[in-house]
């Protein structure tokens, strides 16, 4: 399966409890969103991105992407994939994953599509980036024939994680194994000033 036929859904429902409660994806990072540098780095790879939001998704309407908003409180980001599943069989159908991304994850590699899609060995197991002895569940593929999973273990599971989920369907990994981790989430005002001096070391004027 090659980057063309992988549709994309970013993750940008979380709470940011640890920065106050705001929209992470929305904080700026040199003087853009997070989501801005998601987008950037992602949209070069897939065929098609979509935001699973939440229950009120106004303040990404600017984006101008498919927006999927929570059908249901309280699930974390079960909710944002199942609603990623949904909207991937019915308008991306030749696809058989659908990518997982999360919204605070600015670093994300130039080559993480391809180097995931290389790495499908089924149509009916997860794959997910591997960084720091560390699998993001949040960064990966999820295969559309386990939506009948998804909904089992959302209504059965006490766990409801996305880690959870996976081990239940099967997976694989793939490795990035850089001195700085291209898979940095930004949790805290402290982890938004790394990313700062990071991005400007990067990026010099």
């Amino acid at each position: 399966m090659t980057k063309h036929m992988i549709p994309a859904v970013i993750l940008v429902g979380g709470k940011g409890t640890r920065m106050g409660g705001v929209e992470k994806p929305l904080l700026k990072l040199a003087d853009r969103t997070l989501l801005d540098h998601v987008i950037e780095r992602l949209r070069p790879q897939v065929s098609a991105i979509a935001l699973a939001t939440p229950q009120d998704a106004s303040a990404y309407s600017e984006f101008r992407f498919r927006l999927l908003p929570d059908d249901t409180l309280g699930q974390g980001p079960l909710t944002g994939l199942s609603s990623a599943m949904r909207w991937a069989k019915e308008h991306h159908s030749s696809a058989s994953h659908v990518a997982l991304l999360a919204g605070d994850t600015p670093f994300l590699p130039h080559d993480l599509i391809e180097r995931l899609a290389d790495k499908i060995q089924s149509k009916a197991v997860c794959v997910f980036a591997q960084s720091k002895d560390q699998i993001h569940y949040s960064t990966g593929f999820w295969p559309l024939s386990s939506h009948a999973t998804l909904q089992t273990y959302r209504e059965r599971s006490e766990d409801r994680s996305l880690r959870g989920l996976a081990r239940q369907i099967g997976f694989h990994s793939v490795e990035w194994s850089e001195d700085e981790d291209p898979f940095f989430n930004i949790n805290t005002p402290e982890e938004l000033e790394r990313a700062e001096t990071r991005i400007v070391r990067l990026n010099p004027r």
